[in-house]
């Protein structure tokens, strides 16, 4: 299994999660939501295409809808996570409003916020918890709203920036497969291109990602698939070798491995 996908989400959900110390997301997941990320306790690091960051307390992780991301060294985390979609904000913003709200998003993945103003967002989490129990009401609009607001005026605080300890320097092996994934054909064009023996990338990048190259790689592709899926007219065939496959069986192969259905299936059910 390459990846984890959970990628339709209801127009609206919140959810609490206490992680155990030795709990780790083994693969990458993505969603058609909108995600924040709030940590309550603990810290760990996500992997989100080619960056690393450390996550703490009080960190707000800022998602946007179809971003491949992984958590792994978990130290023992509480996280409440809250998913909406664009379609449940036109329920009652205007695009100018929504375009307002979702200005956070447009700033970085991860915020750290000082305790006061977190006291204020476990507030409103506590509230959208009690309302979302409830079933519909007005009152998640106004409470996500209120939530959007608080992180839009604290978007320019501390910001958590990409790992400067023993994994800086990895950064550009990751940013090289994402822009090149469609003409990778081997591992061994990666390891040429950072002068490095074959053996030690993969060592070294599943020491650093908890991945394997190929595995990393893969999701790479189809998530550029399922982009191309949704937003293209574009044939299964032609999709497959814009992404790097080699033979439209193979794609379909790992798509199905990757996303539980076929691309055909998935486009059937995105649109």
């Amino acid at each position: 299994m390459i990846a984890d996908v959970s990628h339709m989400h209801p127009l609206f959900s919140i959810e609490y999660v206490v992680h155990d110390a030795d709990h780790n997301m083994t693969n990458f997941h993505y969603h058609d939501a909108y995600e924040l990320y709030f940590l309550e306790k603990g810290y760990h690091q996500i992997l989100i295409q080619d960056s690393i960051y450390d996550i703490e307390l009080h960190d707000v992780a800022l998602f946007k809808p179809n971003l491949f991301h992984r958590s792994y060294q978990n130290q023992g985390c509480a996280r409440t996570c809250v998913y909406f979609t664009e379609r449940f904000l036109r329920l009652y913003f205007t695009e100018r409003a929504i375009k307002s709200l979702l200005g956070c998003f447009n700033t970085e993945i991860i915020i750290s916020l000082n305790q006061e103003v977190f006291a204020k967002v476990k507030r409103l989490l506590k509230s959208l918890e009690k309302e979302n129990v409830s079933g519909e009401s007005d009152r998640i609009f106004i409470l996500l709203a209120e939530l959007l607001s608080l992180l839009n005026n604290n978007k320019d605080s501390q910001t958590v920036e990409q790992q400067s300890s023993k994994y800086a320097n990895f950064g550009p092996i990751l940013s090289y497969i994402n822009q090149n994934y469609n003409k990778i054909t081997k591992i061994e064009d990666i390891a040429k291109s950072f002068y490095m023996s074959k053996y030690y990338l993969c060592h070294r990048f599943k020491e650093v990602t908890g991945l394997t190259v190929i595995q990393y790689l893969n999701n790479i592709k189809i998530q550029h698939a399922c982009n191309l899926l949704i937003n293209t007219k574009l044939t299964i065939l032609e999709i497959g070798n814009e992404c790097g496959f080699n033979s439209s069986m193979y794609f379909c192969k790992i798509f199905k491995q990757t996303i539980f259905m076929t691309p055909s299936e998935f486009r059937k059910k995105a649109r």
